[in-house]
C-alpha cells in the first residue's frame, strides 16, 4: 500500500514543466549515449558525466519540491508552450534539444518563484553548459587546447622533463608526447562542474555562490593539469591516466572535489539570506 502511494506521489509530482525539462535533457543526452553503446567497449557510464545526471536530478528534485511550495506559481498546466517545446524536440539535434531546454526554462522562470525558480534555473544553466561543451567549444577549442599543452609542458619541465610544444602537442626529450584533444581540455567539461556545484549548494548567497564557483573551477583545472602532466611523463603513466585504473580515478577524484567544495561552503559560510533562491523569488 505504502508501495502504491509512493508511486502515485511521484506521478503526480510530474507536472508538465519537469517532463519537458527531462524530455529535453533525455533527447540532448540520447544520441551520446547510443554512440558509447555501438562503441567495442562501451563504458559504465555510456558516455555521461556524473555531473550531466547529478545536476539534471538536483533541478528536477527543486522542481518536484515547488508542488508542494504555496508560494510556488500552481503547476502549470498543458499549454501551447509545452506543446511548442515537444515539437521543437522531435528535431534528431543534441544542441537544439538543449536550446530548446534554455528557452522553456527561462521562460517559466518568469511566472514562478521559490524552489521552482531554482529548479528552472539550473536547468538553463545545464542547457548553457551542455551547449559550449557540444557547439561552443568547437569555436574557441584550438587556443584553450594549446594552452593546456602548454601548461603540461611546463609542469612537465618543473620535474625535470624537457619538453616541446606545437599548438595541442606535448613531445618531451626521450620521444613520448601527447595531443591534447577535447575530451582532456580543462574548460569543456568545467562548466558542467560549476553547475553541479551550484546545485548541490543552493540555496546560497551571492558570495558563497561565487566561492564555490571559484573554488570548483580552481580544483578542476589543478586536477586536469596533475592528469595531463602524468599523461606526458611517460608511456606507462599515460596508459594509466588515460585507460587504466588512473582515468576512474581522476573521474572519482573530479566528482569528489565538487561534493566536498559544495558541502564545506555550507559549514563554513554564515547562515544568510539564501540570496540565490531569494533574488530569484523577487522576480528579478
Amino acid at each position: 500500500m505504502s508501495l502504491a502511494m509512493t508511486l502515485r506521489r511521484a506521478c503526480a509530482r510530474l507536472s508538465p514543466d519537469l517532463l519537458v525539462c527531462l524530455a529535453a535533457c533525455a533527447n540532448g543526452l540520447i544520441g551520446r549515449m547510443v554512440d558509447d553503446l555501438r562503441a567495442p567497449s562501451p563504458s559504465l557510464m555510456l558516455g555521461l558525466s556524473p555531473f550531466e545526471l547529478l545536476a539534471a536530478a538536483l533541478a528536477a528534485r527543486a522542481l518536484a519540491m515547488a508542488q508542494d511550495e504555496r508560494e510556488a506559481v500552481a503547476t502549470a498546466r498543458l499549454g501551447l508552450a509545452h506543446a511548442l517545446a515537444a515539437l521543437a524536440m522531435l528535431a534528431p539535434s543534441a544542441v537544439g534539444a538543449w536550446a530548446v531546454l534554455l528557452a522553456f526554462s527561462l521562460w517559466r522562470m518568469a511566472f514562478v518563484r521559490g524552489s521552482a525558480r531554482l529548479g528552472f534555473a539550473l536547468f538553463a544553466a545545464l542547457a548553457v553548459a551542455e551547449a559550449w561543451a557540444a557547439l561552443g567549444f568547437k569555436f574557441f577549442g584550438a587556443p584553450l587546447l594549446a594552452f593546456d599543452a602548454a601548461l603540461a609542458a611546463r609542469s612537465l619541465e618543473l620535474i625535470g622533463v624537457a619538453t616541446r610544444t606545437d599548438g595541442n602537442v606535448v613531445e618531451t626529450a626521450s620521444g613520448h608526447g601527447i595531443v591534447v584533444l577535447v575530451a582532456c581540455a580543462t574548460l569543456h567539461r568545467m562548466p558542467l562542474a560549476l553547475v553541479t556545484a551550484l546545485a548541490l549548494a543552493a540555496p546560497a548567497s551571492a558570495r558563497r555562490c561565487l566561492n564555490v564557483c571559484l573554488a570548483v573551477a580552481a580544483g578542476y583545472a589543478a586536477l586536469n593539469l596533475v592528469r595531463l602532466t602524468l599523461m606526458g611523463y611517460s608511456p606507462a603513466h599515460y596508459a594509466l591516466m588515460h585507460d587504466g585504473a588512473g582515468a576512474s580515478l581522476y573521474e572519482a577524484a573530479q566528482t569528489t572535489m565538487v561534493f566536498l567544495l559544495a558541502g564545506r561552503s555550507q559549514t563554513i559560510a554564515p547562515a544568510p539570506a539564501p540570496a540565490f533562491a531569494s533574488a530569484q523569488e523577487g522576480g528579478s
